[in-house]
């Protein structure tokens, strides 16, 4: 490393405060977020895209005159590596944007039926069902298509309606999948999303057998829950639910629970958020979105949704679990690696109804893309994208061009804007939200980090430490 070179901090880069030290994200690297001690963000500190590594060295030993070139050397180097530092230029946007996904994800939608009336629901609940020839085909085209296009891993969500009301079916086109799998050389994993009133101990038993993960509806504790997920006959299921999770706990079967937040149990949302941490149970905060099939508000406004979810970040913040939340506690919100796209629709993201069209997003059933009896399916899902401009990224967005987050939320749901705001082109109208409460996302993260170190996953660690100075 030339001494002589200068080193520059990351653009559009987040530095905030945690502990005695601070926390830097670069929403342009695929490092995650850096935890730095006192000492080593004195350093940090130091560099101003101006001063070479020398200079950085002189200034150090000012304040501490044991330390060494090659210790400053070794602790640039780890900001190098952690990319919140550069020489030069940083790494190039085409980097991490062009690559071909290698992972497809598909919906399918076994059936309209269900045995609950959630008030928000957006599927239309007929008899209608997807037979066993249809799960099969479907089964079957999604594999030769993933084959030939080099997919090295294939993800199957089963929704509908209720699935585990077709769990046979399920099963089915599971079985098939996984002969095909083994045949192609690719990577499968299968997950329910259920509402969780099925979950009994035969049911838990045969997903535990075929390892299948459960996505489990949960929106609130007691009546919370029970205001807008209800039975035909209108009483509330948080009772049958809390039962399904305990089965689901005790057959040691991978779950999460998935919240929808409304006007409804927003005020809740803190005190489900510690039930949740106290069972050490994985959860996702989802907004609600307003669809044809509901007849009241159910939308939260802005204030309450910073004001809530900011009490409910304070008790994560307090009681991190080892494992990170931080990619599911802000709808449409990711930072797994920066992206252009706020879903994966018309990319590597394809839904199959139960009559065996194709359509493009769960949300949009009357919007027909094509059938599983096309020639190629994942041609037809990068052909039916209906956003347009085709191929809108959030670099075309108005609002988000100029934010430092935009490569995170990437500007969040196109059909939320469209339906809000009248156009696909514009950053969301949950833009404010996004703004407030990514840098307290971000704390969570850093504090989880500074608490289980080396002992917690990997997944956006980074922890930069500097022994150097007194």
């Amino acid at each position: 490393m030339d001494v002589k070179s200068i080193l520059y901090k990351c653009r559009d880069g987040y530095i905030g405060h945690v502990g005695d030290g601070i926390f830097v994200y670069n929403p342009l690297s695929e490092k995650g977020l850096a935890v730095l001690n006192k000492e080593a963000a004195f350093v940090f500190s130091l560099i101003n895209d101006q001063r070479a590594i020398s200079d950085i060295v002189n200034l150090v030993q000012k304040e501490d005159g044991s330390a060494t070139l090659k210790d400053i050397q070794s602790l640039v180097g780890s900001f190098i590596d952690s990319e919140i530092v550069y020489i030069n230029s940083p790494k190039s946007k085409s980097f991490l944007f062009d690559r071909k996904p290698t992972h497809f994800g598909v919906w399918m939608h076994i059936t309209n039926s269900c045995n609950l009336r959630c008030t928000y629901c957006y599927v239309h609940k007929t008899p209608d069902k997807m037979s066993e020839e249809i799960a099969l085909k479907a089964t079957e085209k999604i594999m030769l298509s993933a084959k030939k296009h080099n997919v090295k891993k294939v993800t199957f969500k089963f929704a509908g309606g209720e699935p585990l009301l077709e769990l046979n079916k399920v099963l089915l086109a599971i079985k098939r999948a996984r002969g095909l799998g083994v045949e192609y050389g690719i990577e499968l994993e299968f997950v329910v999303i259920t509402n969780g009133v099925l979950l009994s101990d035969a049911v838990c038993q045969k997903l535990k057998e075929n390892n299948i993960r459960v996505a489990i509806s949960l929106d609130g504790l007691g009546e919370y829950h029970d205001k807008t997920r209800v039975f035909t006959n209108g009483l509330g299921s948080f009772k049958y639910v809390e039962k399904g999770i305990a089965n689901i706990i005790k057959h040691k079967i991978p779950f999460n629970v998935s919240i929808t937040i409304t006007q409804k149990n927003i005020e809740n949302i803190p005190e489900l958020t510690a039930y949740l941490l106290n069972k050490q149970i994985p959860f996702a905060f989802n907004f609600y979105r307003e669809n044809p099939f509901v007849h009241e508000a159910l939308e939260g406004d802005d204030k309450k949704l910073v004001e809530y979810l900011k009490k409910a970040y304070k008790l994560i913040r307090e009681n991190p679990p080892r494992h990170s939340v931080i990619n599911g506690i802000l709808d449409r919100v990711s930072f797994k690696r920066p992206h252009l796209y706020a879903c994966a629709m018309g990319l590597n993201y394809i839904v199959v109804r139960h009559d065996g069209k194709l359509i493009s997003c769960q949300m949009t059933q009357d919007k027909v893309i094509g059938s599983i009896a096309d020639d190629d399916l994942i041609i037809t899902m990068l052909k039916g994208n209906f956003i347009e401009p085709t191929g809108l990224t959030v670099e075309g967005k108005k609002g988000c061009r100029e934010c430092q987050w935009k490569y995170i939320c990437c500007g969040g749901c196109p059909l939320l804007s469209k339906e809000q705001k009248g156009t696909f082109d514009t950053n969301s109208p949950y833009c404010s939200v996004y703004k407030e409460l990514i840098p307290e996302a971000l704390r969570i993260e850093a504090s989880r980090l500074i608490k289980y170190g080396s002992n917690g996953p990997k997944s956006l660690k980074q922890d930069i430490q500097s022994p150097y100075l007194s």
